[in-house]
């Protein structure tokens, strides 16, 4: 069986980055990770990142050493690193998301539930859960 390797993260954003900055944080990591046949997800909320990245070993180990490099986060806390037989997102709609709404996250969300016989699936959406709260207040703050 062909095990793929794993990273997944948190880290706190520098209090610099604006908007700006984020999106464009988010549209480098869309494009480097779907080039690079990496799946996964990255999400930002409340001065937070959350990341799940699938792939091969060697070439997440580099861009994992890269974002341990950047600067415009810190904090960063593992919650998994290594291989698994299981990937959850390398069949998710396509290669690697980025989680910009209220509606990305509860779809990831679904997703994550109609895939709970996954292993890591359960830990996932607990990791999730804060993020899925941030943004549901921030939505309706926005009403």
């Amino acid at each position: 069986m062909n095990r793929i390797y794993t990273i997944c993260y948190v880290s706190k954003s520098d209090t610099s980055l604006d908007e700006t900055s984020i999106e464009k944080i988010f549209e480098k990591s869309w494009k480097y990770n779907n080039s690079c046949d990496i799946s996964g997800v990255l999400l930002y909320s409340f001065g937070n990142f959350f990341q799940v990245l699938e792939g091969n070993e060697e070439s997440l180990l580099e861009l994992y050493e890269k974002i341990k490099n950047d600067e415009r986060h810190d904090e960063i806390f593992e919650v998994y690193h290594g291989t698994t037989a299981h990937p959850i997102f390398l069949k998710y709609k396509s290669k690697f998301n980025v989680l910009k709404t209220l509606e990305d996250l509860k779809a990831i969300y679904s997703y994550l539930e109609m895939n709970k016989s996954h292993l890591g699936s359960d830990k996932l959406k607990r990791l999730l859960q804060p993020f899925l709260m941030m943004y549901e207040a921030d939505d309706k703050q926005m009403d």
